[in-house]
């Protein structure tokens, strides 16, 4: 279970990079109806090694994992918001996430 829930949080980081390749023109992301802007771009980066590095540590055994993890979901679903149309699925790992990381405390 603990390798389950650190590959959903790894490929939930993964996917916010996305919004990074399109904003910077790196990769066409068709799924991406909305345009992207540089500065969101950014935030999509870090949101992206937010969940990364949150996997790792989660990986390591390290407590502070959760506030991390918190961290990614806050700003994970920031940019959901801001573009709904494209992004509004991501918000079930996002509650999946929360739900697990509450368990953790």
């Amino acid at each position: 279970m603990k390798i389950a829930f650190a590959i959903l949080i790894l490929l939930h980081g993964l996917i916010h990079s996305l919004g990074f390749l399109k904003a910077f023109g790196i990769a066409e992301i068709e799924e991406l109806k909305m345009p992207v802007t540089k500065p969101s771009g950014i935030i999509w980066l870090i949101t992206s090694l937010t969940f990364v590095l949150t996997s790792v540590i989660y990986l390591q055994g390290h407590a502070y994992f959760i506030g991390l993890g918190f961290t990614g979901i806050l700003l994970s679903q920031t940019l959901i918001w801001r573009d709904w149309e494209d992004a509004k699925f991501g918000s079930i790992p996002n509650v999946i996430l929360a739900i697990i990381l509450l368990l953790s405390i």
